[in-house]
């Protein structure tokens, strides 16, 4: 009896043996139809419960670099774009030869070819800067100029505000991100999302939020959104979307004026106020063509404003207190001084 029991014993024990390896074959497809179709994907189940989904890294590719490996004519747009951007640039300034290198662990050519972008694109940026705004308002603060002035140079400044815009997110999100991204051997590529619709072609601003910079909207989701969700505003969308649009807009605005050597909350009104009430839009209208209208009139007011504010910490009057003048716009008043 004893010999029978020990006997079914190992028979079942050898049963379940033998299905261990479909059972890991099965998962293994299972990952990697998964990983497939859903490529993108960004987030995963929290274990606790009620908790928002946690952060996710796969490696991945940008998604320019899939589509210039997949669809021929937007590599073709994109070499028309470079060359184009090249014969402008040697037409300006005189071009510097470079070198890469290779090695086994990391692919130098890939580094090397980022960072050269990065620099064509801070010229560009530059001979925006020279070229397009400069000229237009160095006059301000001194020479009165007509309320029509300003008004029609914020729409103009819409065309070169726009082009800083494009390229500046290329020079980040795409060429610097991924220099950095091959040097460190950094897998996760995804700088920047196409969920069912690439950024650039969102019809939301709920959307756009969530896809043109994936690294700083992780970070905010991760050390903001879910706290403020999860323990501060337990449930509430609302105030914990809205602390998420406060701190990002405190800490671009905390950049710019760190940078510009001068207090002038532009963005920050603009994003954590008007950019916050965008998402509701939405509900009312949704459009690609509204999305870039808003764009380029945005970056319009943004450029203007601080490119006003700068010539006239350069030819106005400061005001006589010291705190004032640094946190008080100068180019408000600074045409009183022409008025008789």
């Amino acid at each position: 009896m004893r010999e029978d029991d020990l006997g079914q014993v190992n028979d079942r024990i050898n049963d379940m043996i033998s299905e261990i390896p479909p059972g890991i074959e099965t998962s293994l497809l299972k990952r990697r139809l998964s990983s497939n179709t859903d490529k993108y994907r960004d987030k995963r189940h929290s274990s606790k419960e009620g908790a928002l989904p946690d952060k996710e890294f796969l490696a991945r590719n940008s998604i320019l670099d899939d589509l210039f490996a997949q669809i021929t004519h937007i590599r073709t747009v994109y070499n028309l774009f470079m060359v184009t951007f090249l014969l402008f640039f040697l037409s300006t300034a005189a071009s510097d030869i470079m070198e890469s290198g290779t090695t086994d662990t990391i692919r130098w050519r890939v580094v090397i070819k980022n960072l050269i972008e990065v620099g064509l694109v801070i010229f560009y940026l530059a001979f925006i800067l020279e070229r397009l705004v400069g000229p237009t308002f160095e006059i301000f603060g001194t020479q009165y100029v007509e309320p029509k002035w300003v008004l029609k140079n914020v729409i103009e400044a819409s065309i070169p505000g726009i082009l800083f815009f494009i390229s500046g997110n290329y020079l980040l999100l795409h060429a610097w991100m991924n220099a950095w991204a091959e040097m460190l051997q950094f897998a996760d590529r995804l700088f920047y999302k196409a969920s069912l619709i690439d950024w650039w072609n969102s019809t939301t601003y709920r959307t756009y939020y969530r896809t043109w910079n994936v690294v700083v909207h992780d970070w905010l989701y991760t050390y903001i959104y879910k706290d403020m969700y999860e323990i501060v505003v337990p449930r509430n969308k609302m105030l914990a979307t809205l602390a998420v649009f406060l701190v990002s807009a405190a800490f671009h605005e905390y950049v710019l004026a760190f940078a510009f050597r001068f207090f002038y909350p532009v963005m920050f009104v603009m994003f954590g106020g008007f950019g916050f009430c965008f998402i509701f839009i939405g509900k009312l209208a949704t459009s690609n063509v509204l999305m870039w209208f808003s764009f380029c009139l945005g970056n319009g007011i943004m450029f203007s404003s601080y490119t006003m504010e700068y010539y006239a910490r350069l030819n106005c009057p400061s005001y006589s207190n010291y705190y004032l003048d640094l946190l008080a716009p100068r180019s408000w008043v600074c045409q009183t001084q022409f008025v008789a």
